[in-house]
């Protein structure tokens, strides 16, 4: 399963991706809306981790901008509690499954392994 991690604090996008490695999936990062545009239109992906906190709502534009490129694309938020009105449209825009922070590393491998394996 190949995701990417789309997270602005990289500390904690880094923290993310080591867990997920470690957990065996093969993980992508960027802590850049346009870069990470850019991969998912030159990369083949089964899904990614969109940290809502720190792209504000430039990640609904970039779901948007997104979803037409790869309609089938799964996207699993990571959320702050402060942040619920932007969790509920961005689930309106088709997101998958939310997470809370602080993140529950085997619930998320859980529904990333849901949401986002490939099919056989």
């Amino acid at each position: 399963m190949k995701i990417m991690i789309v997270e602005k604090d990289s500390e904690f996008r880094e923290h993310l991706v080591l867990r997920l490695r470690s957990e065996g999936l093969n993980v992508a990062e960027s802590g850049n809306l346009d870069e990470a545009e850019e991969f998912i239109r030159e990369n083949e992906l089964d899904g990614i981790v969109l940290g809502l906190s720190g792209f504000g709502r430039s990640s609904l534009k970039f779901m948007e901008d997104i979803s037409p490129v790869v309609p089938d694309l799964k996207v699993v938020l990571i959320n702050r509690h402060n942040k619920i009105p932007l969790s509920i449209e961005a689930m309106n825009l088709g997101a998958c499954a939310e997470i809370s922070v602080p993140v529950d590393i085997a619930a998320l491998v859980k529904t990333l392994r849901r949401f986002c394996a490939p099919e056989n």
